[in-house]
């Protein structure tokens, strides 16, 4: 069931990503999303290069200018997260900053700060093939962090994905596409045939869940027909756990965690390795 706390998260949320002329859409989202207290100026006691660098920037970019870029690029994080697609930094200076690339990292650290101040969202950078991408996680932690993430309007197909990514915790955080199938098929769930609820589900699990970097396909070296392989991608690790996984997976066959005694085991040692890390 969505958390209260939820919604109104997303209501905010939605109000900054309405599709609006950009001057409206800055007076009515930078008070929120840019903090004067945040616009720090140049400390000229400070040496070195990075100094050097923040102070060219700031010759380059206004105060005004580093608060309007600050919000237009946090409005842009999130408007784009909306698809769950990991966004580069050649997106945000081609569409956001363009000639003031150059203080990309002064903006990006604001719009960061921010977010993380208002909406309690981390921004953390993954790998997206060869590249590096960024992703929105919520970084509030509480004493329900244990507890299943609530995806609100997208809830059957997370529902899916939430399938798919405890089949791959139980094998040993890998599975076969051909046994991925053929466990999917005994719900129903079948490639080149059209679902009622997902849809093409062969499309949604191989390139929009891979897309969206819930999971990562690789093709498996050696034998003549190509063969696949599912393992967790950099998305699922950043937002569910493995605790989380394994709960989902005992409330489908109705069993107790504790039941599990394998993977509890490893669930436990990893928590004691986090907490010490």
């Amino acid at each position: 069931m969505p958390k209260a706390k939820d919604k109104t998260k997303r209501r905010r949320i939605e109000e900054l990503e309405e599709d609006s002329p950009p001057s409206q859409s800055r007076k009515r989202g930078a008070s929120q999303l840019v903090d004067d207290d945040e616009i720090e100026e140049v400390d000229c006691t400070q040496t070195g290069k990075s100094q050097s660098q923040k102070t060219q920037n700031y010759k380059e970019l206004s105060k005004e200018e580093l608060k309007r870029k600050t919000s237009d690029v946090a409005r842009y994080l999130l408007f784009t997260d909306r698809k769950k697609y990991p966004v580069k930094r050649g997106d945000i200076t081609k569409n956001v900053l363009k000639e003031h690339a150059k203080s990309f990292n002064e903006i990006f650290d604001h719009a960061k700060k921010n977010l993380n101040k208002v909406f309690g969202i981390e921004v953390e950078e993954i790998d997206v093939g060869k590249s590096r991408g960024y992703i929105l996680v919520d970084g509030v932690k509480s004493e329900e962090q244990h507890e299943l993430i609530d995806w609100g309007d997208d809830l059957p197909k997370m529902g899916l994905l939430m399938v798919v990514l405890g089949m791959i915790f139980m094998g040993d955080h890998v599975i076969t596409e051909s046994k991925l199938w053929h466990m999917l098929k005994k719900l129903g769930i079948e490639p080149k045939k059209e679902h009622e609820v997902f849809g093409d589900s062969e499309k949604l699990i191989s390139q929009e869940f891979v897309r969206q970097c819930y999971l990562d396909r690789k093709k498996v070296l050696g034998g003549d027909e190509a063969a696949y392989e599912y393992r967790w991608g950099a998305r699922a690790e950043k937002e569910l756990t493995w605790r989380q996984a394994l709960k989902f997976v005992s409330e489908i066959y109705g069993t107790q965690m504790e039941d599990w005694t394998a993977q509890m085991k490893e669930i436990t040692a990893k928590e004691e390795s986090d907490t010490k890390g």
